[in-house]
């Protein structure tokens, strides 16, 4: 399957799924995501999720990691449309966020966290295939991050959907996950 295809089908797909069941699947993913063994988290960086694009409530899993530690610095991003690039940044309970040009919250002020420092990245995405490569909205800001993260950075998508087969036009650009969290199952790539 191609990246576009995968797009088009799997947007449809996310567009059909009922409140009820989108609320009832947050909570299968935030259950999956705890069943994975995770070292001492400083620093995650997620994603405010879009309610038009129904996505995945990332708050659950962020609630989570920060009851696990309370001192744990969470991050979101603050793009630049123009370059196209983003930066983490630290937020805390008060911190302001705005949409973008792109219809994105992003916090309007805040301390940018060097990608070396980040712990674990959660990737908001479509769906992925078994290697664990992402299948995003297509503009590239994701994977040009990852890039710039410590190697040890644990990269986790979360995804309404199963793998599929293969993304046939996956490239060196491309970084892949170390885990997918579905409703149904934790992946490990």
């Amino acid at each position: 399957m191609l990246k576009k295809e995968a797009r088009k089908i799997y947007n449809k797909k996310r567009e059909g799924i009922s409140y009820a069941d989108k609320l009832k699947w947050d909570d299968l993913i935030l259950i999956n995501f705890q069943t994975i063994e995770m070292p001492f988290l400083q620093t995650v960086f997620s994603f405010y999720p879009m309610e038009e694009r129904n996505e995945i409530n990332a708050f659950l899993i962020t609630d989570y990691l920060h009851f696990r530690n309370l001192s744990l610095q969470i991050c979101y991003p603050k793009m630049d449309i123009k370059e196209p690039n983003m930066e983490a940044v630290a937020c805390k309970a008060d911190t302001v966020f705005e949409a973008n040009a792109l219809n994105i919250l992003e916090p309007l002020e805040a301390e940018i966290i060097n990608p070396e420092d980040i712990d674990l990245v959660l990737a908001p995405m479509l769906v992925c295939d078994v290697q664990g490569n992402r299948v995003g909205y297509g503009k590239g800001y994701y994977d040009r991050y990852l890039n710039r993260c410590n190697p040890s950075c644990i990269k986790v998508g979360l995804s309404y959907f199963e793998p599929v087969g293969k993304i046939e036009d996956a490239d060196e650009f491309d970084v892949a996950l170390d885990f997918c969290i579905t409703p149904q199952k934790a992946y490990v790539f």
